[in-house]
């Protein structure tokens, strides 16, 4: 579906990283806050023992502030100035602290809400897979089904990491989808009777998609009943990895990983086994944190292997902290996967009761802590700087580097961070061999890789692959293609963030080299298709304004140029761009990519710069049809600024100017106003 003519755009900035009055000026001349006395403070008791069982958790007690807010936005139904003066008193910061760490997380309402508590909130995806199958009407029928019911509140949410049940909603955090209209009422009707919400369309009960035959690792024997859990996972070998990695050195340990090759999969992909050994050695406070902030557009294996297979993870982990002599762990999960945060608080405990994690663990002379942190909404907290300052109490803004983590990271202590595909993938490495591992694969993809396919595809989902398979046969023999009729117009390789490809590109080999030859990467490994009954200046849009809402705002060409994006996107539709709107644009990415503090800002530039080149002529009949449609005329009646007529010099040649145009004389014509 075009955006001309098509619905109103949803509305996507009522909250995020940069809240309304983000860059007014410091009043100078209001006495600065102090810390409530806690002696004088009222605090509820409920809430006073959860912020203090919080701050219990971490070395450092700041790193309970998003647990805090959650707690006393469960309890007040905000973030309201009595609810941070309470949670203020117990941890002894001012609400001023508080209250900007509040506003820069989508899940932490600052706004006072109408009726209860207790409040229903119900987030409606309309990023980019969603918004492909029709989350904007979606969205639109859910608001009209809520209307008058003063508990349930609606939002439109960016990527909610289920792209595989989309069109999607998180009703109090209990994932549900594929959603049609028609099911809006039923779950008001649901919510209001306090029942479960359209069970038979709640994300835990789907299988996983993958078929069998080909071998697999991290999705084997996934949706075996009860995998969840320490018993059945115990049964099937579990945790015998991680006590034959215990009764080896940490140096073995780490060479198995380093023979393996295992790149990483979160993105970057860096091998782990160089990540490790960055580490500096000897007795000091170092610290491993698993990247579960799983929020690029498109991905959502990571979700899956949590929610089904969470020890496997645990696992990891534990061998992880052996190889780099680590002895704190965190898990840091966004905040929207409630359900699967639930589980692996569930699994945590149960790995501590059985002595693989805590004091000695198996019987050894290594000891692990292991804590699950809880985010709230801010896609910038998956950027690996980002996070830390997130999980140190902070608003999630990514730090410059040097120095890089490896050597001052989380509380300013060396710090190894992977995400959770990754470090999944432990296990099955010391159980073979590092050079066992290494021959799956090609020479510089070891291994297996998760691929979550979404968008226009017949059978979305995760698929186990060995590197060295096509994409056609990943999106059409696995995947199914696109729907009967339909033809693939681009697809993202690695999620929304990776330059887009073609189907003339579907013949590439699946890896991380040979996607970098083709002018993409692997990314995530999360494939999104866009067949050809959308255009690419809708999806384009999406993701523009996904990628302004997200940043933080602290580097200018990612700050502003997401902005200036959206707006010429936007000129487009209004019918009053023309083909010079379209330089300008590819020239504004091109000033994005590599100039920002972190990969935000290339991650909107390098798939909106490959969309310009790759589909100029229909974005430019898209200016002609929004310019006739408005009524502006053909833009070929436009003279652009400092174009005019020839001026002849005294030798007869026409003066030129440096953009093109000639100098001297009045420009004839409307002027687009730039």
């Amino acid at each position: 579906m075009s955006v001309i003519g098509g619905p109103p755009p949803v509305p996507r900035f009522e909250h995020g990283s940069r809240v309304p009055g983000w860059d007014e000026e410091v009043d100078l001349l209001k006495y600065p806050e102090t810390v409530p006395d806690p002696a004088t403070t009222p605090v509820p008791e409920e809430l006073r023992q959860t912020v203090t069982e919080a701050m219990s958790r971490y070395p450092d007690p700041h790193s309970a502030t998003i647990p805090a807010l959650h707690a006393a936005q469960e309890l007040h139904g905000w973030c309201s100035p009595e609810a941070l003066e309470q949670v203020a008193a117990v941890m002894q910061v001012t609400p001023a602290y508080l209250w900007s760490v509040a506003t820069f997380y989508d899940m932490l309402e600052t706004e006072p809400r109408v009726g209860g508590p207790p409040f229903h909130d119900v987030y409606v995806c309309t990023n980019i897979t969603c918004s492909l199958r029709g989350a904007d009407e979606l969205y639109e029928a859910m608001i009209a089904a809520a209307s008058g019911q003063e508990t349930i509140h609606v939002r439109s949410f960016e990527c909610l990491g289920a792209c595989d049940i989309a069109p999607m909603a998180s009703v109090d955090g209990v994932y549900v989808g594929p959603l049609d209209q028609e099911d809006t009422g039923q779950i008001v009707d649901d919510v209001l009777a306090g029942r479960p919400v359209l069970e038979d369309k709640q994300l835990l009960r789907r299988s996983c998609v993958q078929p069998p035959g080909p071998r697999t690792m991290l999705l084997d024997a996934i949706d075996e009943p009860g995998l969840n859990t320490i018993e059945v996972y115990r049964r099937r070998g579990g945790y015998e990895s991680l006590r034959k990695a215990l009764d080896r050195e940490p140096e073995q340990v780490l060479a198995d990983l380093t023979d393996a090759r295992l790149r990483g999969r979160g993105g970057a992909g860096f091998e782990m086994g160089k990540k490790v050994s960055f580490l500096p050695h000897g007795h000091m406070d170092k610290y491993l944190v698993c990247n579960a902030d799983e929020s690029e557009p498109g991905t959502f294996k990571d979700r899956e292997l949590m929610q089904k297979n969470p020890h496997q993870l645990i696992e990891g982990i534990a061998i992880a902290s052996w190889a780099g002599e680590v002895n704190h762990a965190f898990i840091y999960i966004r905040g929207e996967y409630a359900q699967q945060a639930d589980i692996l608080d569930a699994a945590i405990a149960e790995a501590y009761q059985a002595g693989c994690l805590g004091e000695r663990i198996l019987g050894s002379g290594h000891s692990v802590s292991l804590v699950l942190h809880r985010g709230a909404g801010a896609y910038i907290c998956g950027e690996e700087t980002g996070l830390l300052d997130s999980l140190e109490g902070k608003r999630g803004n990514p730090r410059l580097k040097p120095p890089f983590p490896a050597i001052e990271g989380l509380y300013h202590g060396p710090t190894l961070i992977n995400n959770v595909e990754t470090i999944s993938n432990l296990p099955h490495i010391i159980a073979m061999g590092g050079k066992e591992f290494a021959k799956l694969g090609t020479e510089t993809s070891a291994g297996t890789k998760l691929v979550s396919i979404s968008g226009d595809i017949q059978r979305p989902g995760n698929y186990e692959i060995e590197f060295g398979i096509t994409a056609r046969e990943v999106i059409y023999g696995l995947g199914g293609g696109p729907p009967d009729g339909r033809e693939i117009k681009f697809w993202f390789p690695g999620g929304s963030s990776s330059p887009v490809l073609t189907k003339d590109d579907l013949d590439i080999t699946y890896d991380f080299d040979n996607l970098a030859k083709a002018g993409s990467m692997l990314g995530t490994a999360s494939i999104i298709v866009v067949d050809d009954s959308h255009s690419v200046l809708e999806v384009a849009t999406t993701l523009a304004k996904f990628y302004a809402h997200e940043s933080c705002g602290k580097c200018v060409p990612c700050r502003e140029g997401t902005n200036w994006t959206v707006k010429m996107l936007g000129r487009i539709e209004a019918g009053d761009a023309t083909p010079m709107d379209l330089d300008i644009m590819a020239s504004v990415q091109t000033a994005i990519i590599g100039h920002c503090l972190c990969v935000l800002g290339d991650a909107m530039a390098m798939p909106i710069g490959s969309m310009i080149e790759k589909f100029r002529d229909e974005l430019e009949a898209e200016i002609e049809a929004a310019r006739l449609g408005s009524g502006a005329g053909a833009s070929g009646d436009v003279i652009p600024i400092g174009v005019a007529d020839p001026q002849p010099d005294d030798s007869g040649a026409a003066l030129i100017g440096e953009a093109g145009g000639r100098a001297g004389g009045k420009p004839e014509g409307p002027i687009p106003t730039h």
